[in-house]
């Protein structure tokens, strides 16, 4: 259930990306205090509303899931990739981009206004709902094992 509990940690006051890599990190045996610290940077779009936190992490998921860590395992690596290539397309279909700003505009939200954005950080406006559909593409990746 990562989906349901990348969702309760957002509303708890986590950030998107600490959100979902927290979420699955006991799959990792990663400790929820290093994932929350490791997925810290990559908020609002790594800070800059560049590429959705909640991307990101995800990201990092697939790699702890499928990356070849030090076997450097080339059937790995691509496996890795394609999973990768695999989220970000299924994400774009939903949301039109992967691009934090452009998901906020999108939506009636001006990145460029504090007023706003203190808004979105307290109410989780819009974060819920990509957190969900991160966490739900996320989820149907790691069960269609290839």
């Amino acid at each position: 259930m990562p989906r349901h509990t990348a969702i309760k940690l957002l509303l708890e006051g986590h950030t998107c990306s600490e959100s979902i890599l927290m979420a699955y990190a006991p799959d990792f045996d990663l400790a929820p205090e290093t994932a929350a610290r490791l997925a810290a940077g990559f908020a609002g779009g790594l800070t800059q509303g560049k590429t959705c936190g909640a991307v990101t992490a995800a990201t990092m998921v697939i790699g702890l899931k499928y990356g070849p860590g030090l076997t450097r395992d080339p059937y790995k690596k691509d496996l890795c990739f394609a999973m990768t290539q695999e989220f970000f397309h299924r994400f774009r279909q939903r949301r039109q981009t992967t691009n934090c700003g452009k998901i906020l505009t999108l939506q009636g939200i001006d990145p460029t206004d504090p007023r706003q954005m203190k808004q979105l950080r307290e109410r989780k406006m819009i974060c819920d709902e990509i957190v969900k559909e991160a966490a739900t593409i996320l989820d149907a990746l790691l069960r269609e094992e290839t």
